[in-house]
């Protein structure tokens, strides 16, 4: 099938490294990268053609290409010597973002064994929950978190601080490459509506995610290039701020990074607008992906108080949740060379990252989409029975299958079943639906309020109160009802004391249907409850008691 874009078209149809073709996939036919990379062992040897280029910048240290490969040796020797960690084995990682993160990352995938992204959020019983389930060999962990776990932990355990790496004399002889279809690691789902679940993401996921970022980077380059967008001004430096442990900030970042030869500038501790505004000055930042929109409305809000236009930017991107209109322009302003290639998407840890995108003229045109499918990954529209909805405008949930898909949930036979149907097409628990190419995100089904007759989508009615001058941010909810099943109720965190349920309900009713403008009203005085990754956690506002997430102060 072509891809709209003619850059993504003209690419995959001119450069050997794009060719698609079709070859079986755990015994589903699927189109492929043709001259792929086999195993993530590819991208660590090939890495050192970058030489002495930096690859990690972490508060002023610098990290070479080649002091990194060194590193992830020296950590691999430590984790087969001392910990006897061999092929299929786990290697727990729960830690901030830091340079030994990625370091044990590529060192435990380096011996052919599975790396466990554990949430540095997470409160120390949640971690030893998932450690307990993941049972690796070894356990490595920053100080702050170790001391959350210290008095449960029964497995062997690295710390970052107590180690000095680089004093480490022996390196591990050789890399250990296994099956594509072979996992690399878990990675957590989000946990916004229960209890998160290990996603075995496999190598040839997450070598199929760095190609479609590649090859989306390479169609947005000459695009805005075309239309005098001068690319060549400063070093390619990508600021980190996601989370290590969330697909977008490993597979989509620190991978893709040392695939494609680019820095990353890895952002440290608590995320704080005018933080991210000094590194993106400092290091002459070239793109920054984690723009989720809570995330980019305090950069913006900031760098507008201060009259700042931040040149060096070239591309912006994010994703978790809709982006809305006044938001993309505001960007365009604030980051005035990014005006071509800002885009925002839709994905999900067991999708593999990279599925759905919207930039250009798409996004000029349809802002509240996030896009069409990226090459190789087939999306489809089904109905409550699984019967396929082929006509536009009608809702279905939204099925996906490509070779980025994960090859199932951790120790959980029956959530796998559950999730993915025997010809490997992952069932996403979102609803949505398409017009011609380009599809839109109603809600979660999980979040979908059943009031009478009608389902209300929450996601429709937040990006109404939210476009209100007075209103930080919201979330919509249902509440039981005795007559309705369900009531509509917005939790609202205002910018101004004097906003009240009267003037948003008013709000809302000039855009949307009466039943779904809220019947309750609660205003808050803090910022809703968020995850690492940006996603508003609707079960905790409906009981506070499943926060398990702990504020970073670092």
């Amino acid at each position: 099938m072509l891809h709209s874009d003619k850059y993504i078209q003209a690419l995959i149809s001119e450069q050997p490294f794009f060719e698609i073709h079709q070859e079986n996939v755990l015994g589903v036919k699927m189109d492929v990268f043709k001259n792929r990379p086999k195993s993530l062992v590819d991208f660590i040897e090939s890495s050192a053609v970058h030489g002495d280029k930096p690859y990690l910048i972490f508060k002023d240290q610098v990290i070479t290409f080649n002091q990194h490969l060194t590193l992830v040796k020296k950590a691999a020797h430590i984790l087969q010597t001392k910990y006897e960690v061999q092929q299929g084995d786990r290697v727990a990682i729960y830690a901030a973002n830091s340079p030994e993160w990625i370091i044990f990352f590529w060192a435990t995938v380096s011996l052919g064994a599975i790396a466990c992204g554990l949430n540095g959020w997470w409160k120390g019983s949640e971690a030893i929950k998932a450690i307990n389930d993941a049972d690796p060999k070894v356990v490595v962990a920053d100080q702050a978190r170790f001391e959350r776990i210290d008095e449960t932990l029964e497995h062997p355990v690295i710390i970052f601080e107590q180690h000095d790496l680089p004093a480490h004399e022996q390196a591990l002889d050789s890399f250990i490459r296994v099956d594509e279809d072979e996992c690399a690691c878990l990675l957590y789902t989000s946990g916004t509506t229960g209890t998160p679940k290990g996603v075995m993401t496999s190598h040839r996921s997450m070598i199929a995610n760095s190609t479609l970022q590649m090859l989306q980077g390479a169609a947005v380059s000459q695009d805005s290039s075309s239309k005098g967008i001068d690319w060549s001004k400063n070093t390619p430096t990508t600021l980190l701020t996601s989370p290590l442990f969330h697909v977008s900030g490993l597979s989509a970042g620190a991978v893709t990074s040392l695939f494609a030869g680019s820095t990353t500038l890895l952002y440290d501790g608590r995320f704080l607008a005018n933080r991210v505004i000094e590194l993106i000055q400092k290091y002459n930042v070239t793109s920054w992906g984690g723009a989720v929109p809570t995330a980019l409305k305090r950069v913006l809000d900031d760098a507008e108080a201060q009259g700042l236009k931040m040149m060096s930017v070239l591309v912006v991107g994010g994703g978790g949740a809709p982006m809305p209109p006044e938001l993309i322009s505001r960007t365009k302003d604030v980051f005035p060379n990014s005006k071509y290639s800002f885009g925002y998407g839709y994905g999900l840890t067991e999708s593999g990252a990279i599925t759905i995108i919207n930039w250009g003229d798409n996004l000029k045109n349809e802002p509240a989409s996030p896009g069409q499918p990226m090459p190789t990954i087939q999306v489809q529209l089904r109905d409550e029975d699984g019967e396929l909805i082929d006509k536009d405008s009608i809702e279905g949930e939204i099925y996906v299958k490509s070779p980025s898909v994960m090859l199932g949930y951790y120790n959980n036979t029956l959530a796998s079943k559950d999730s993915l149907t025997e010809d490997r097409w992952l069932k996403t628990g979102d609803w949505g639906f398409k017009k011609k190419s380009l599809y839109y995100i109603s809600s979660r089904r999980t979040d979908l309020i059943l009031r009478g007759a009608e389902n209300v989508y929450p996601q429709e009615i937040e990006l109404v109160i939210d476009s209100h001058e007075g209103v930080e941010e919201s979330a919509v909810i249902g509440i039981p009802h005795d007559d309705l099943g369900e009531e509509v109720m917005a939790i609202v965190y205002a910018k101004k004391s004097d906003v009240d349920n009267l003037e948003l309900s008013a709000w809302v009713a000039k855009d949307l249907a009466d039943f779904k403008v809220p019947s309750k009203w609660k205003f808050v005085n803090s910022p809703l409850p968020r995850n690492a990754s940006g996603k508003l956690m609707k079960h905790v506002l409906i009981d506070t008691s499943k926060n398990t997430m702990i504020e970073e102060n670092e």
